[in-house]
């Protein structure tokens, strides 16, 4: 019987574009399934490639990252730093279910979210994320989580300073996570989204729109990462001409494409981002 990885590369290439002509989907794209995101990256993340997603503080970057994980037709594993599952499943529900997360968390919900929150469970039963709590052990620990939950084809990391199991060093450390990171994608061949702060950020500038510089660690993003993302919200800094809900995804970096920039929209409601093309 003959296997795929005793194929030469370039017939695979081959192969791959002929099943695209014939309408097939390309089996090496994880879609975010944010249609201008996944059109600006040619398809969405592709198997063994390191996404990273930055933005300042509040901008949304965790929130982004949950909803592309639960807009897939697959499970993806996502892994916080952050949150125990039951709150990032919390969260979850009120973006999907379009429900106050302050409402969920109180338990003062009406009968009308109620019946929504209901319905946006069974919805998502099949293809709910599978959430892990990392809170040590770096990157033994979400090789150990990948390994255990192969069929995820999206692997995200919430978030990289989560990652460091020592004071000391921050940068050396950080630069190191961003490059295993990239080598477990390549290893398990899934995609990795990682989200981080912006340590470099200079909040004084006038333009404060993410830039690859702004994400430090002596250049390790820009260096390791196949696609760097930089999350921007106006009004989080002009209040008076800020678009309300108006966000801004960077493509600072794109290994295989295009950079350039795609319309979002953010509720703070339900901590539920929407493609502005949809």
């Amino acid at each position: 019987m003959s296997h795929e990885h005793d194929i030469s590369p370039l017939t695979r290439i081959v192969a791959r574009l002929d099943r695209t002509a014939a309408g097939e989907a390309a089996h090496d794209l994880v879609p975010t399934h944010f249609p201008s995101i996944d059109k600006a990256l040619g398809g969405g993340i592709r198997r063994g490639e390191l996404a990273v997603l930055g933005g300042d503080d509040s901008a949304g970057s965790s929130a982004l990252a949950l909803g592309i994980a639960i807009r897939g037709t697959e499970r993806a594993l996502f892994l916080s730093s952050e949150m125990q599952p039951e709150r990032v499943y919390e969260r979850a529900l009120a973006i999907t279910a379009r429900v106050s997360l302050e409402h969920i968390r109180l338990g003062a919900v009406d009968e009308e979210e109620r019946a929504r929150l209901a319905a946006s469970a069974l919805a998502m039963r099949d293809h709910a994320p599978v959430v892990e709590t990392f809170l040590q052990g770096g990157i033994a620990n979400i090789q150990r989580a990948i390994e255990a939950t192969p069929s995820a084809p999206l692997v995200i990391v919430d978030t990289l300073e989560g990652m460091l199991d020592r004071d000391h060093g921050q940068n050396e450390a950080l630069s190191y996570a961003v490059l295993a990171l990239k080598r477990l994608a390549l290893t398990h061949q899934v995609a990795v989204l990682l989200t981080t702060h912006l340590p470099a950020l200079d909040r004084d500038r006038r333009d404060r729109r993410p830039r690859l510089s702004d994400f430090g660690m002596g250049g390790a993003v820009g260096a390791h990462a196949d696609v760097v993302l930089g999350l921007y919200r106006e009004e989080m800094y002009d209040f008076d001409h800020g678009v309300s809900g108006g966000a801004e995804l960077l493509i600072l970096k794109n290994r295989a494409g295009a950079r350039g920039y795609v319309d979002l929209f953010f509720d703070p409601r339900y901590g539920r981002f929407e493609d502005v093309a949809e």
